[in-house]
């Protein structure tokens, strides 16, 4: 266990999906099970678990435009105090990018509540601390 922010492991790597549906079905081809669905359109999201508590996010973007080289969104990483990891990281360098809050997800067919909060670390990427409520 990792004792400087508490970490359990990573939750999730989000990806940004040019074609949703296409993604989707090739990460279950991989294995990995349909775990929540949100959002609508463009802004839909798909959680699908890859094993151990572990999961890809997948965000549909609907274009090719205006986007970084690589394809990941971010990095989360599960924590048991988001506060106090989110706190640590700023302490340690990081960058400010979203206070951490609870955030009720309306996903199906599992409604989750969650806690979190985002930085960015020194070489510009985005690292989010994780934990799932309910």
């Amino acid at each position: 266990m990792n004792t400087n922010i508490f970490a359990s492991g990573i939750h999730h790597v989000a990806l940004i999906a040019d074609d949703f549906e296409r993604a989707i079905k090739f990460y279950e081809k991989l294995g990995l099970t349909k775990y929540a669905l949100w959002g609508e359109g463009k802004g839909r999201i798909q959680l699908m678990g890859v094993g151990n508590d572990s999961f890809i996010e997948i965000f549909a973007s609907g274009n090719g435009e205006d986007r970084p080289e690589g394809r990941f969104a971010h990095l989360a990483i599960c924590v048991d105090d988001v506060e106090s990891a989110y706190k640590a990281a700023i302490a340690a360098g990081a960058e400010k990018r979203s206070e951490p809050q609870v955030v009720k997800v309306n996903s199906s067919p599992t409604p989750m509540t969650i806690q979190c909060g985002f930085v960015t670390g020194p070489e510009g990427e985005v690292i989010e601390f994780f934990k799932q409520i309910s």
